[in-house]
Protein backbone atom coordinates (compact mmCIF):
# COMPACT_ATOMS: atom_id res chain seq x y z
CA UNK A 1 0.00 0.00 0.00
CA UNK A 2 0.83 3.23 -0.60
CA UNK A 3 0.36 6.62 1.48
CA UNK A 4 0.99 10.11 -0.24
CA UNK A 5 1.25 11.50 3.21
CA UNK A 6 2.34 10.52 7.10
CA UNK A 7 -1.71 11.49 8.53
CA UNK A 8 -2.70 9.14 5.76
CA UNK A 9 -0.36 6.24 6.96
CA UNK A 10 -1.02 7.02 10.20
CA UNK A 11 -5.45 6.78 9.91
CA UNK A 12 -4.70 3.78 7.92
CA UNK A 13 -2.28 2.19 11.10
CA UNK A 14 -5.53 3.48 13.12
CA UNK A 15 -7.87 1.67 11.15
CA UNK A 16 -5.30 -1.72 11.07
CA UNK A 17 -4.36 -1.38 14.99
CA UNK A 18 -8.61 -1.06 15.54
CA UNK A 19 -9.53 -4.18 14.14
CA UNK A 20 -6.77 -6.43 14.70
CA UNK A 21 -5.02 -5.39 18.26
CA UNK A 22 -7.85 -3.58 20.22
CA UNK A 23 -11.09 -6.26 18.84
CA UNK A 24 -8.04 -9.28 19.61
CA UNK A 25 -8.28 -7.72 23.09
CA UNK A 26 -11.88 -7.14 24.08
CA UNK A 27 -10.23 -3.04 23.87
CA UNK A 28 -13.11 -1.00 22.52
CA UNK A 29 -12.10 0.45 19.11
CA UNK A 30 -11.44 4.03 18.63
CA UNK A 31 -14.52 5.93 17.18
CA UNK A 32 -16.11 9.52 16.81
CA UNK A 33 -14.46 12.63 16.05
CA UNK A 34 -10.57 12.08 15.92
CA UNK A 35 -7.55 12.93 13.97
CA UNK A 36 -3.93 11.75 13.87
CA UNK A 37 -0.57 13.67 12.67
CA UNK A 38 2.93 13.85 12.43
CA UNK A 39 4.18 16.72 14.68
CA UNK A 40 5.77 18.44 18.29
CA UNK A 41 4.20 17.04 21.34
CA UNK A 42 3.37 20.42 22.61
CA UNK A 43 1.95 19.47 26.49
CA UNK A 44 5.27 18.70 27.73
CA UNK A 45 9.09 18.87 26.63
CA UNK A 46 8.81 18.23 22.71
CA UNK A 47 12.33 16.72 23.03
CA UNK A 48 11.42 14.05 25.03
CA UNK A 49 7.69 13.13 24.58
CA UNK A 50 7.11 10.99 21.31
CA UNK A 51 3.45 10.90 21.58
CA UNK A 52 0.58 12.98 22.52
CA UNK A 53 -3.37 12.81 22.95
CA UNK A 54 -5.11 15.98 23.80
CA UNK A 55 -8.75 15.35 24.68
CA UNK A 56 -11.78 16.71 22.60
CA UNK A 57 -12.30 19.63 24.84
CA UNK A 58 -9.19 21.15 23.74
CA UNK A 59 -10.08 20.87 20.40
CA UNK A 60 -12.28 24.13 18.86
CA UNK A 61 -14.51 21.19 16.97
CA UNK A 62 -14.64 18.82 19.60
CA UNK A 63 -12.03 16.32 17.87
CA UNK A 64 -9.34 14.33 19.90
CA UNK A 65 -6.15 14.76 18.47
CA UNK A 66 -2.88 12.39 18.54
CA UNK A 67 0.38 13.84 17.51
CA UNK A 68 3.32 11.37 16.87
CA UNK A 69 6.73 13.12 17.18
CA UNK A 70 8.93 13.83 13.93
CA UNK A 71 11.64 12.36 15.88
CA UNK A 72 10.85 8.89 15.09
CA UNK A 73 10.59 7.16 11.20
CA UNK A 74 10.74 3.51 12.04
CA UNK A 75 7.21 2.12 11.73
CA UNK A 76 8.46 -0.07 14.59
CA UNK A 77 8.56 2.82 17.08
CA UNK A 78 5.97 4.74 15.65
CA UNK A 79 3.10 1.60 15.97
CA UNK A 80 3.51 0.89 19.40
CA UNK A 81 3.15 4.74 19.86
CA UNK A 82 -0.08 4.86 18.04
CA UNK A 83 -1.24 2.50 19.95
CA UNK A 84 -0.67 4.19 23.06
CA UNK A 85 -2.44 7.68 21.66
CA UNK A 86 -5.08 5.21 20.89
CA UNK A 87 -5.69 4.02 24.50
CA UNK A 88 -5.72 7.67 25.80
CA UNK A 89 -8.28 8.94 22.92
CA UNK A 90 -10.60 6.02 23.75
CA UNK A 91 -11.13 7.43 27.15
CA UNK A 92 -10.90 11.01 25.69
CA UNK A 93 -8.01 10.94 28.23
CA UNK A 94 -9.74 10.92 31.29
CA UNK A 95 -7.39 8.17 32.90
CA UNK A 96 -4.03 9.44 32.45
CA UNK A 97 -1.87 6.89 32.65
CA UNK A 98 -3.89 4.84 35.40
CA UNK A 99 -7.53 3.06 35.63
CA UNK A 100 -9.03 2.09 32.10
CA UNK A 101 -5.87 3.76 30.49
CA UNK A 102 -3.26 0.99 32.41
CA UNK A 103 -6.12 -1.92 31.89
CA UNK A 104 -6.69 -1.33 28.33
CA UNK A 105 -2.73 -0.85 27.84
CA UNK A 106 -1.82 -4.06 29.38
CA UNK A 107 -4.52 -5.68 27.46
CA UNK A 108 -3.42 -4.97 24.06
CA UNK A 109 0.02 -5.72 24.67
CA UNK A 110 1.50 -2.88 25.49
CA UNK A 111 4.30 -3.25 29.09
CA UNK A 112 6.80 -1.12 31.03
CA UNK A 113 6.21 2.05 32.67
CA UNK A 114 2.46 3.16 31.94
CA UNK A 115 3.94 6.67 30.98
CA UNK A 116 6.88 4.95 28.63
CA UNK A 117 5.00 1.84 27.55
CA UNK A 118 6.76 -0.14 24.53
CA UNK A 119 5.18 -3.06 22.70
CA UNK A 120 5.22 -6.48 24.42
CA UNK A 121 6.68 -9.77 22.06
CA UNK A 122 3.40 -10.86 21.08
CA UNK A 123 1.77 -7.11 20.83
CA UNK A 124 5.17 -6.64 18.43
CA UNK A 125 4.87 -9.74 16.16
CA UNK A 126 1.19 -8.40 15.00
CA UNK A 127 2.89 -4.56 14.66
CA UNK A 128 5.24 -6.06 12.32
CA UNK A 129 2.59 -7.59 10.12
CA UNK A 130 1.02 -4.16 10.09
CA UNK A 131 3.59 -2.34 9.35
CA UNK A 132 4.07 -4.64 6.57
CA UNK A 133 0.63 -4.48 5.48
CA UNK A 134 0.86 -0.14 5.42
CA UNK A 135 4.15 -0.46 3.31
CA UNK A 136 6.98 2.48 3.92
CA UNK A 137 6.03 4.82 6.67
CA UNK A 138 6.40 8.61 4.53
CA UNK A 139 8.65 10.30 7.11
CA UNK A 140 12.10 10.84 7.38
CA UNK A 141 12.79 11.87 10.62
CA UNK A 142 13.85 15.18 11.93
CA UNK A 143 17.42 14.96 13.71
CA UNK A 144 18.20 18.62 14.65
CA UNK A 145 17.00 20.44 18.08
CA UNK A 146 13.86 22.29 17.86
CA UNK A 147 15.77 25.52 17.43
CA UNK A 148 17.20 24.70 14.64
CA UNK A 149 20.95 24.56 15.96
CA UNK A 150 23.17 22.03 17.21
CA UNK A 151 23.60 20.84 20.35
CA UNK A 152 26.68 22.92 22.19
CA UNK A 153 29.49 20.45 22.04
CA UNK A 154 31.70 21.75 24.56
CA UNK A 155 30.97 24.19 27.94
CA UNK A 156 32.95 26.47 29.20
CA UNK A 157 35.49 26.12 31.70
CA UNK A 158 35.16 27.82 34.99
CA UNK A 159 38.49 29.58 36.34
CA UNK A 160 38.63 31.33 39.71
CA UNK A 161 40.83 33.66 41.48
CA UNK A 162 43.01 31.96 44.27
CA UNK A 163 43.29 35.49 45.71
CA UNK A 164 39.92 37.23 45.35
CA UNK A 165 37.58 34.34 44.49
CA UNK A 166 36.81 36.14 41.06
CA UNK A 167 35.08 33.97 38.77
CA UNK A 168 35.53 33.83 34.88
CA UNK A 169 34.76 30.78 32.41
CA UNK A 170 36.70 30.31 28.89
CA UNK A 171 36.71 27.93 26.06
CA UNK A 172 39.23 24.78 25.53
CA UNK A 173 40.53 25.94 22.89
CA UNK A 174 41.00 29.75 24.00
CA UNK A 175 42.82 28.28 27.17
CA UNK A 176 44.67 25.72 25.20
CA UNK A 177 45.49 29.02 22.55
CA UNK A 178 46.54 31.59 25.59
CA UNK A 179 46.97 29.79 28.22
CA UNK A 180 45.69 30.98 31.76
CA UNK A 181 44.78 34.74 32.11
CA UNK A 182 45.64 36.75 35.28
CA UNK A 183 43.17 38.38 37.59
CA UNK A 184 42.59 41.76 37.40
CA UNK A 185 43.58 42.24 41.11
CA UNK A 186 47.12 40.51 39.87
CA UNK A 187 46.18 36.49 41.81
CA UNK A 188 46.11 33.87 39.40
CA UNK A 189 43.12 32.48 37.69
CA UNK A 190 42.98 28.07 37.94
CA UNK A 191 40.37 26.49 36.12
CA UNK A 192 38.32 24.09 38.58
CA UNK A 193 34.88 22.66 38.45
CA UNK A 194 31.97 23.89 36.42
Amino acid sequence: MIHDTREQWLAEAVALISGRVFKQAGVEELSGKWRIGCSWPGGGSARKSIGECWPSRASADGTREMFISPTLDDPAKVLPVVVHEMIHAIDDCASGHRGRFARDAKAVGLEGKMTETHAGMDLSKELVKISHDLGDYPHSKLVMALSGKKKQSTRLIKLSCSRCGFIARASKTALEQAGLPTCGCGGNLEAGDN
